[in-house]
Parts: structure tokens; sequence; C-alpha cells
């Protein structure tokens, strides 16, 4: 039967991909056939799984995320980076009214030659002319021909300063020796076996200038032999916007970062040496910090190299790397007076969970809405109960009459009669609730939701409570594994403006970046479970009864507002959803009231990057 199976599969290779048999005669053909056909095979079973459990809906579902994910067109991602000579020759005749100089901070050590030959290329290749390129040379004699070469390049470019160190002092020390050459009033760091995109110093040259940006990252893209050869969708870093939560998890900045000269005027030393191997996390941490405007160019405009000494191929190569990133973060929250116990998470070392400190546990009210059934209230009370390791809170819930009990082994049971005029309205019903209800920080869960891990509500008041962040979502499941709820950000060219992100992925995978692993910011939080201080609804007069379909939306973004904050998705609350589908499809007058209200926001957003979908990245 199995062997009847792959008869069929190889049919299946031939027609889907245009193949013909002699495409299929090679060894490594034939394998890489066959492995297409053995995870076909498991995803045909997996299939048969999803249905005898769940139901013909996800196995749709299951379809659809796999679709979804398929690889990219080369085509496709040239276009994410490859510019043609016309383009480039048009930025070329661009004048900037303002001046504008970039000192390119470049410490070297043992390069070779061919890296460093690129290196300098890439350099000389900008499309934007003003710049210096600062190099300290820290080789050893074994390896004169990179002071040499310099030397050459510094002779024909008077852009080109060389210096060579006594004796090599480790990555930041040497970096501070490259900023004495400095001259510039904007500073962008290139690593010895990197490459700059033609138009890097053209487009945050652009930014500066429309912007008066002080801080400003780009997207990256790995390569390995030579930059036309990309063809790894997921060899591309396409980053959303600045968030110091999702800095405090990782340093997702990494390359390109420039900026201004005037942030390290307060600073004894760019680099400090205790911080060797995550220098630039602890250098990025710090200098957000003072940033007046930090801007990202959603753009490619840095090659990071791969090969076997470098920390993109193989993360032992320089394992204190990941005990300096851990020291840097807690460094930052000492500055910024803020206590918590930093690990790594179980996935990968290098992304970090905070558990911060709370002077006091308050008291949280979970106010239900959805379904008010009596024995759906029931059950979701009995889950709460029963996941929930946290001393202080009550469960407010609208049945019709109220259960016969007051309490539920010793949490406080608060029903809350809906005014039938009102019953229809969930912003009306909402607010009713709530201003019944205790606490200082209110959750908003439906009853079709239920938690999974016992310090969920931990994990979303540590955020809730802190004065910069407005609303809290946690992770949301469904019961055949699907991600329901990782975060949602603004899209203008979606129907309903909302991008439900991760939402073709799965609990077994962990997303682009790694991006279901960690805190980040989102922009919507679901009111399938939604924390708020009670303060905030308070001062923005509770959820807005006009914005139909869009209620949890609208609050999160004026509270977003109101507190000049962010929105935060944590990974480590974790819910589930009985119900297959939590949302519904938007009606047109409730998109047309919703975008006539936040065109502008819209427009702007950047939780999200405008090429995750495209490529079917996230």
């Amino acid at each position: 039967m199995a062997s009847l199976f792959e008869f069929y599969m190889y049919t299946y290779v031939i027609v889907e991909f245009g193949w013909s048999i002699k495409n299929i005669k090679s060894r490594d053909m034939k394998m890489s056939v066959k492995k297409y056909i053995k995870e076909q095979i498991g995803a045909r079973r997996f299939d048969l799984h999803l249905l005898k459990n769940y139901g013909v809906y996800s196995v749709k579902k299951n379809w659809e995320n796999r679709r979804y994910h398929k690889c990219p067109s080369k085509e496709l991602m040239d276009e994410l980076h490859i510019l043609d000579e016309q383009e480039l020759n048009k930025q070329r005749s661009v004048n900037f009214n303002k001046e504008i100089k970039f000192s390119i901070i470049t410490p070297l050590y043992n390069t070779p030659k061919k890296f460093l030959i690129e290196l300098i290329e890439s350099v000389e290749n900008q499309t934007y002319a003003n710049w210096e390129l600062c190099l300290a040379d820290g080789s050893d004699k074994e390896h004169s021909y990179v002071g040499e070469f310099c030397k050459k390049k510094m002779s024909n470019d008077d852009r080109i300063q060389y210096h060579a160190l006594e004796k090599n002092e480790g990555i930041s020390d040497n970096t501070n020796e490259c900023i004495k050459l400095a001259t510039g009033n904007y500073y962008a760091l290139l690593d010895h076996d990197d490459l700059l995109h033609p138009s890097a110093l053209y487009e945050v040259s652009k930014v500066i200038e429309a912007k008066g940006a002080d801080f400003i990252y780009t997207d990256e893209v790995k390569f390995r032999k030579n930059i036309y050869s990309i063809d790894n969708p997921y060899y591309f870093n396409l980053k959303p916007g600045f968030s110091k939560y999702d800095l405090r998890s990782h340093n997702y900045i990494c390359h390109l970062t420039v900026f201004s000269k005037q942030l390290l005027e307060s600073e004894p030393v760019f680099y400090r040496h205790e911080f060797d191997g995550s220098q630039d996390h602890d250098m990025v941490l710090r200098m957000t910090e003072k940033a007046k405007k930090i801007v990202h160019i959603p753009k490619v405009l840095y090659y990071w190299r791969i090969h076997e000494n470098s920390v993109s191929m193989n993360l032992e190569v320089k394992s204190y790397a990941v005990d300096s990133a851990f020291r840097a973060v807690q460094a930052q929250l000492e500055r910024s007076g803020e206590k918590g116990k930093i690990s790594n998470t179980k996935s990968f070392q290098t992304l970090y969970r905070i558990r911060y400190e709370m002077a006091k546990s308050p008291f949280i009210s979970i106010v239900l809405h959805g379904n008010f059934s009596e024995k759906r209230v029931k059950r979701v009370i009995e889950k709460i109960v029963e996941q929930t390791d946290y001393p202080r809170y009550e469960v407010v819930y609208c049945t019709e009459k109220p259960l016969s009990d007051a309490e539920y082994k010793g949490v406080p049971l608060i029903h809350v009669k809906i005014d039938r005029t009102i019953e229809h309205n969930n912003a009306q019903k909402w607010n009713q609730a709530i201003s019944e209800a205790s606490g200082e920080h209110i959750v908003l869960l439906d009853t079709d939701v239920y938690p999974i891990n016992k310090y969920w509500l931990q994990e979303m008041v540590m955020y809730s409570m802190k004065k910069d962040v407005a609303v809290v979502g946690p992770k949301i499941l469904y019961e055949d594994d699907r991600i329901a709820y990782a975060g949602i950000a603004l899209k203008d060219d979606y129907p309903d403006k909302l991008y439900y992100l991760c939402g073709h992925d799965s609990i077994r995978e962990i997303g682009y970046e790694a991006m279901l692993l960690h805190v980040r910011r989102t922009g919507i939080v679901t009111s399938a479970c939604m924390m708020f201080e009670k303060e905030i609804w308070h001062d923005l007069g509770g959820f807005d009864a006009q914005m139909l379909e869009y209620e949890d939306a609208d609050f999160c973004l004026r509270a977003m507002n109101n507190i000049k904050g962010v929105n935060i998705w944590t990974c480590f609350a974790k819910l589930c959803s009985k119900r297959e589908n939590l949302y519904q499809t938007k009606s047109s007058n409730a998109i047309s009231a919703f975008v006539k209200k936040y065109q502008r926001i819209i427009e702007q957003d950047d939780v999200a990057h405008p090429e995750w979908d495209k490529l079917g990245l996230v």
C-alpha cells in the first residue's frame, strides 16, 4: 500500500512541478523527491488526525496554512534588495539639503582578503557620497596584508581612514579606537566581514532629513557566496518597528544601525568591553534610551555574511555572547529602576524572558463575556480556578440569574444583571460589568476561552502595571493547536484592516524570527482575552458603543494614545479557545467607520513589516 501511495506521489510531483522522468533520475533529485514524499505522507497522516479529532474545518485551515508558507519565488526575494543601475544612478543625482556626513565604523581583525576587498567596495559603491570609512586594525603579523591593502586604498581615497593598533584589544576597545578617527555627525556600524547595500546611506539620509531621526535601523539579509544567490526567505530579517520590550527579549535591531554623534556625548565610552560578544545589544539598549526619534527603514540595506566563524553561522563560536547579552538587559533594568529576574527561554539561549518584580499583587477582576448559559459560565469558572495560581482575583459574570454560590473554591463570583436595552451592544455590556468590578486591573475574557498555564495572570499583570503599557494580550491557541491569537497589526490592504500575526502557524512552530517565543509589541489585543488597568478604562470613558465590531481595536488604539505607550503580547500567558474560529467577518459599515476614524494610524502602523505576508513569513 505504501509503495502504491509513493507511486501516486511521484506522479503528483511530476504534474505539480512540470518535471519529466529525466528530472528525477539523478541521485540528489531522487533524494529530494523522497524527502518531499515523506513530508507529504506525514502531512496526510496529520490531516487524518485533525479530521478525526477536530473536524473538516481544522483540516481546511491546516491546508490553507501550508499553502500560505509555501516558499516564495527567487524573483520575489530579489525584489527585496536588488536595484537596477538606472535606479542607483537616480539616487546618485539627488541633492540633500541637510549636510549629513556618515562615519562608517569598522574594526578589523585578521580579515580575509576577499572579505576586505568586498567590504570596501560596498562602501565605495554607495549612492550617497558624503561618508568616511574608519578602520582600526588589530590584525596580527601573519595578516599584514590587511594593513597593506587598507593603506593602498587610503592613498587613493581620502575618505578612507586607517589606523594600525599596537595590539588587538578585543571588539569593544578596537571599535572605540575607530570612533576616535570619526569626524562625521552620524555613525554607521559595519562588521569587517559584511557588506552595505549600495542604497544604505542614501536611504538613511532620507529619513534623517525628513524625520530628524537620531537613531536608525534597517532590515538585513544573510548570504554565503554572493548576494545574488540568496534564495531562502528565512535569510531575510525583515523587522518590526521599535519597541524596548522586543529589544529586551533579543537584539532584533542588529544591522544596519546608524545614530547621531550627539547620543555619545555623555557616554564615557561607546562600547563597553565587559559586554564583549553582545556589545551591540548593550549599545543599542543605551542609545535607544537616549534617542529622541527612532526610525526603522523597512528595506534590506545590509548583507550579513555567513561563514564558519560568524555568529550567524554558529552561536557556539562566541558562547560568551549569550552571557554578556544577559547582563546588558539586566543593566538596562537597573538604569530604569526596574527589578526583574532574567532567564533564557527553553528554546533559544539568545531569547530572554523577564519576570518583573511586583511591589504588590494587585486585585484582578476577570470579566466574562460571550455565551452566558449557566452551563458555559460554570465550566469556564471551573477552568479558571483550576488553572490560576494567583492570590487575589474575582470572576464577574452576567447570566440572567445568579449562580447558587457566591464563590467557588474561595474565589469571589460577582453576578451582574445586564440591562436588556443594551444586551446587543458589546461595548455597553462590557462597560456595565466592568463598572461593577472591584479589581485594579481588568481581564476581559470570552467564555469560550480558558487558561492552560497557571501563571497566566502573573505574566500579564506585570506588564499591565507598567506606566508605558496600555493593554496586554496572551498567546491563545485553538484546541487543534493552531494559533488563535499572537498579536494583531493594522494593514491598509487587508479588507478589515486587521492582520492576525502568526495566524497560519501552530504551537509546533516558533514563528518567523522566533516571534512566537518572546514578548513583543502588538497593535491590537483581542477581546477574547485582554488585560488593562481599570484606571485606563475609566479615563477613556470605557469602550465606545459606536465602534460596532471594532470595540476591542478601538479601545486598544485609544488606550495607547492616552498613555503614549504600547500594547503588549506575551507568549508566557497561554489560553485555549474551544471555538474553532474566534473572529467574525466585519460588516462593510463597521469597516468604513473604523477606517474613517483611524486611516492615518492604519497607514503608519509598523507592528508588522509590510513584506511579511507577501513572502508567507508571518
